[in-house]
């Protein structure tokens, strides 16, 4: 048995953002029912037991715990206990990292990352608050299209991006294959493929997509050039490490072959059109045999 729940769907920010009046924050403030607010993205994943696996670590994670009782302490296992068993991460990126900031209060952590992403977070200072005690934070190095394995029965394989370290660590040198990855989740005859950030669509991954029974892939944006409307002077999708859902060069046109698997965007920007229901970008995404995660989604095989 393989499940996944999404406790949150947005990308960095949230929805709406902090900082942000577009069209599309505004109406959610205003109107909650028809926008849903949504959490900054965060996974776990089971095999049906009690242990929980995080994928990456959210700026959102203490609320979205309280907000999930399976990943909340039990009485009956003692004052300090989690069912929280590791942490996988993705990237280094902060939206992926820092919840894990959050997880301090001398609770033993199992954190799962490639060696690149380990030694950018422990040049940071801030993640000695993770060592006050002994044996408080566990490493365990991850390569990229090597399998590991989650408590004997959740088997992961990280997919290679070649991609850039973020700009907080941009002076740091290393393999780029191991600055972002996604992952491949298999359990009990079921897989999964997690892509919260997607820099590119090859071959390789074309072939992972179609070996799935589900693809959950980065919707950051619908547009390349969507960020400079509302706010000048910003970066493109693409190099930001984002490939746009539109245009003949997008996610949706460059995915249209792959049949098999359900297909879901995670990781949606406060600027997405796609966040509106009723939006023609929407009916877009949906025509294309598409799903746009809301908080709380989940996938059980």
């Amino acid at each position: 048995m393989l499940s996944l729940k999404l406790l949150g769907t947005a990308a960095g920010g949230g929805f709406p953002q902090w900082n942000c009046a577009c069209a599309l924050c505004n109406r959610s403030r205003s109107h909650p029912s028809e926008l849903p607010p949504r959490q900054q993205l965060q996974a776990v994943i089971s095999n049906g037991g009690t242990d929980r696996f995080l994928i990456n670590a959210s700026p959102d994670l203490r609320s979205q715990i309280e907000h999930e009782p399976a990943l909340q302490p039990s009485p009956q296992k003692g004052s300090r206990n989690t069912p929280i068993a590791g942490i996988v991460l993705t990237s280094a990126d902060l939206d992926q990292v820092l919840g894990l900031l959050l997880l301090r209060e001398f609770q033993p952590l199992r954190v799962y990352a490639t060696h690149l992403v380990r030694r950018v977070l422990e040049t940071d200072s801030f993640m000695q608050m993770l060592r006050r005690v002994p044996n408080q934070l566990t490493w365990i190095d991850i390569v990229p299209d090597e399998t590991f394995t989650l408590r004997e029965s959740i088997r992961c394989t990280p997919i290679p991006f070649h991609s850039s370290l973020p700009f907080y660590a941009r002076n740091l040198n290393g393999d780029a294959t191991q600055a972002s990855i996604g992952l491949v989740l298999e359990s009990g005859g079921s897989r999964m493929a997690y892509t919260p950030s997607l820099p590119e669509i090859n071959e390789a991954l074309l072939a992972v997509y179609n070996s799935c029974d589900a693809i959950l892939v980065d919707g950051t944006f619908w547009s390349d050039a969507e960020l400079r409307q509302t706010h000048d002077g910003t970066p493109l999708a693409r190099s930001i490490g984002h490939i746009p859902m539109s245009g003949d060069d997008g996610t949706i046109c460059l995915l249209k072959g792959v049949k098999r698997p359900k297909k879901v965007f995670i990781h949606i920007n406060n600027t997405n059109p796609v966040l509106d229901p009723h939006s023609p970008e929407r009916k877009a995404v949906e025509d294309a045999g598409w799903e746009v995660a809301a908080d709380g989604w989940q996938w059980t095989s």
